[in-house]
């Protein structure tokens, strides 16, 4: 059974059954985002005043959770991590659309995953958001010969932590991660309180 997953890419099921496979996690990843709560804006959009940080703490904990399990499955050669797909790097580009992506998150409060669960569910603004999305991506394929020496500025290719600072998935990617997922829980945390004590101050 060595290196058995990623199924598809290491050729142990087809491209049909993995489609297959793909469906049946989108399903139950939506059932459990709205069964948490995330199938509406309220959630999401606080997170950016620290008021709430339901989905911060869901998010670093599936994030350390989900890096821990490849961790191990590589170790015990379960995994071909050379297998598992990574999107490649492009500096530039990246930053501009963290930027604009957030500051959709904010205007919207919603994200990609979550709008399309509440627009399944009836929420008039997620549908707004997915709407915008496309609009969005048919902006950017329409506009794409025009702008794509930016789009593709920047290039480092499949490129992971430990390609930055040295050493290997196992030690140095794996232990920033968790540095980083840790250190975001502990920020947002104090942050909170502090707006907390704020608000417990003009409420007086």
């Amino acid at each position: 059974m060595e290196h058995l997953y990623p199924l598809f890419t290491t050729g142990q099921i087809s491209s049909n059954l993995n489609l297959f496979y793909g469906l049946l996690i989108g399903i139950g990843f939506g059932f459990i985002l709205e069964r948490a709560g995330f199938g509406t804006s309220k959630h999401i959009a606080p997170v950016f005043y620290f008021s709430n940080l339901r989905v911060t703490q869901t998010m670093i904990a599936a994030i350390l959770t989900a890096a821990t399990w490849v961790v191990i499955f590589s170790w015990m050669e379960w995994m071909d991590f050379s297998k598992v797909f990574i999107p490649p790097t492009y500096v530039w580009p990246y930053l501009v659309g963290g930027i604009i992506f957030g500051v959709g998150m904010i205007m919207a409060g919603w994200c990609p995953g979550t709008s399309v669960v509440g627009m399944v569910t009836g929420k008039v603004d997620a549908f707004a958001f997915v709407v915008g999305m496309f609009v969005g991506m048919w902006f950017f394929f329409d506009t794409y010969d025009g702008i794509k020496d930016f789009a593709n500025s920047g290039y480092l290719g499949r490129f992971t932590i430990d390609k930055f600072i040295g050493g290997d998935m196992f030690t140095s990617s794996y232990l920033v991660t968790v540095v980083l997922g840790v250190g975001l829980g502990i920020f947002m945390h104090t942050m909170k309180k502090i707006v907390d004590s704020k608000r417990s101050v003009e409420n007086e």
